[in-house]
């Protein structure tokens, strides 16, 4: 099937993708790779809202002696506004990360297509895509949050009424639909990025359009995708648990200078260490993400590829990478055929090794007999 003939080729495209072995390719590609190797942006976005500040009530002068209460020791109206700051700067660099992923969805395919890597040039040129396909995660993410929370709301409003029995079943009820919502979001994310993206890049589709267009491929070779899904589940939690232990030991490995550095700081300099080590711990941060992009560029090289070769086989129309393919396909038949020749000769030699052996024979034969065919008794006469 094409779905497990393309794992070898994937191999090899994604080989020449990456070699020779460049510095300041390996790490625009990291950088792209931080991301592009996950899911997007999907979820619940959150507003944080207005709030007011508020102000503590000092105790009468009388009462100075009484215990002070809890909103005395913790401002609850401040708690409540850094509270909501806090959440809204996470949405914030949420959402900003979430376009970011979008628009370097395509900055990767387009590197991925002309084996260069120009972010600053290719993210100019997606701009409008990225915002798309950032907005169609967000959408997709807001429905399946709403099909997964309305029955928790459902399960939580029985439980306050005290209908535990009821509850129990619900929750009984809920786990297999969960999974279920769950699967369809992780394989309509998995299609969206893997192959819906490149077909809005090559037709120059929004992302609906895109979607109904490779529909019209998948629909035939529901195999071929369905074999793709699940070895791709299989090879990314083989590879996602080996990468993940080579960054753990690695970030290790470089978390040591660092803590060291920022420890002997503190220790030194008391409050200025600490505010001396900020940029420190900063840096570490930044070269462990680094590390993580490095790690993880093969990997999401590879399942990139991978699709986009599936997707080409399936319907030419759509094929991203036709140099690529044909590269990669052409050496191979050239190997084999070199593989053929080389069985080949040795066959014709050891042919020709044997009728040699057969003429020696023959003519010993005729050396050992007489003018007249009679084979000599006399070792002297030498016949």
């Amino acid at each position: 099937m094409i779905a497990i003939d393309n794992l070898s080729d994937a191999i090899d495209v994604s080989r020449e993708f990456l070699t020779p072995i460049d510095a300041g390719k390996w790490l625009r590609l990291a950088l792209i790779v931080l991301f592009v190797a996950s899911f997007g942006v999907g979820g619940p976005a959150f507003s944080g809202g207005n709030a007011g500040t508020g102000s503590v009530t000092d105790a009468p002068m009388g009462q100075s002696d009484a215990p002070p209460t809890f909103e005395e020791d913790f401002p609850t109206s401040e708690l409540l506004f850094w509270g909501l700051v806090v959440l809204a700067v996470f949405v914030a660099v949420w959402l900003i990360y979430g376009f970011l992923s979008g628009v370097m969805t395509f900055v990767f395919l387009e590197s991925l297509r002309t084996s260069e890597i120009h972010i600053r040039r290719y993210f100019g040129d997606h701009l409008q895509r990225g915002l798309w396909l950032f907005l169609f995660r967000l959408g997709l993410g807001l429905l399946f949050a709403i099909l997964l929370g309305a029955p928790v709301l459902v399960i939580v409003f029985f439980a306050m009424d005290g209908l535990g029995a009821l509850t129990v079943g619900s929750i009984l009820a809920f786990l297999p639909y969960a999974i279920v919502v769950g699967l369809l979001y992780g394989v309509t994310m998995q299609f969206t990025t893997a192959f819906v993206a490149p077909v809005m890049l090559i037709e120059d589709r929004g992302v609906l359009a895109a979607w109904r267009r490779f529909w019209t491929t998948a629909r035939p070779n529901w195999a071929e995708y369905g074999i793709y899904l699940l070895l791709v589940w299989i090879l990314r939690l083989v590879t996602g648990a080996v990468a993940w232990f080579v960054i753990g030991i690695a970030g290790l490995v470089l978390a040591i200078p660092f803590a060291v550095v920022i420890a002997t700081l503190v220790f030194l300099l008391g409050p200025i260490g600490v505010i001396l080590s900020i940029p420190v711990g900063l840096i570490g941060v930044a070269l462990g993400l680094l590390l993580v992009g490095v790690v993880m560029a093969p990997i999401v090289t590879y399942f990139q590829y991978y699709a986009l070769l599936l997707l080409g086989d399936t319907d030419a129309d759509l094929d991203l990478i036709p140099d690529q393919r044909s590269a990669v396909r052409t050496e191979s038949a050239n190997w084999r055929n070199r593989s053929d020749d080389i069985g080949s000769t040795d066959r014709d030699s050891d042919d020709e090794q044997d009728e040699r052996i057969g003429l020696n024979d023959e003519i010993d034969r005729e050396d050992s007999t007489g003018p007249n065919g009679e084979t000599g008794e006399d070792e002297e006469d030498g016949w």
